[in-house]
């Protein structure tokens, strides 16, 4: 399936001419809601089935660019960082990239070394960047060589639940990106939604269509409306 992007219309709804290399035809992408395909992988921890050894988790699947590279050593090194974290929530990290998994086993025993962490999470090559293009990790406006930094947030039933985009000379906020598994795991056990800026034990959003003995049930508490569209539960 492909979508072919025509020629805009300005405000008084004349045509806007663009170059002709901004005109293109892209394939289709995952977007939050899909279902994400099963596929076979080697990684630096042997090859992997990946609805096998996904069942029963969350998944953080991101791209970066490269091995050996400054801004990708610091995310890796901030992923391993939060081993814990991550196996208390049950999400599992996949790394993907065009490196050979030489490379990326050469560059783990340096992140390794220089900051004292195990990488105990899997990092596959992706030959050829097949696997980076299937899921749009690869924008040719950017580099045209190697992946962004793009993220998907993937939940049991296998379906995309959210994704994140960075340029490649800007490393993730990986604190964030636990911050959102957190929250999305919240709405799927409890239909509550997050307000900005939210923690882990905020106060939630409740929607009006939940019972108020449903409330008092997960959370131990009654909810309170502040305004006409805006019921919320203190977590304590």
């Amino acid at each position: 399936m492909s979508i072919q992007f025509f020629t805009p219309r300005g405000p008084k709804n004349e045509l806007i001419k663009l170059p002709s290399a901004l005109r293109k035809t892209v394939r289709w992408l995952p977007q939050i809601g899909d279902a994400v395909p099963d596929f076979s992988i080697e990684t630096t921890q042997g090859d992997l089935n990946f609805w096998d050894w996904a069942e029963g988790s969350w998944v953080h699947l991101f791209s970066h660019p490269a091995a050996n590279t400054p801004v990708c050593t610091t995310e890796i090194a901030a992923i391993a960082s939060l081993e814990d974290e991550w196996r208390e929530a049950n999400v599992k990290n996949l790394a993907l990239s065009g490196s050979s998994l030489d490379e990326q086993r050469s560059w783990h025993d340096d992140i390794s070394r220089l900051f004292g962490l195990k990488i105990g999470f899997p990092c596959a090559h992706d030959p050829g960047l097949q696997m980076s293009r299937l899921f749009g990790m690869l924008h040719e406006k950017a580099d045209a060589d190697r992946p962004i930094r793009k993220s998907f947030i993937i939940n049991p039933a296998m379906r995309v639940a959210m994704l994140f985009e960075y340029p490649t000379f800007i490393g993730r906020n990986i604190e964030e990106v636990l911050r959102v598994i957190k929250a999305l795991q919240l709405q799927s056990a409890t239909g509550a939604a997050t307000p900005a800026d939210w923690q882990s034990g905020d106060m939630v959003i409740i929607p009006d269509s939940r019972p108020e003995s449903e409330v008092l049930r997960q959370f131990g508490t009654g909810s309170d409306r502040i305004l006409p569209y805006l019921r919320v539960v203190s977590r304590g």
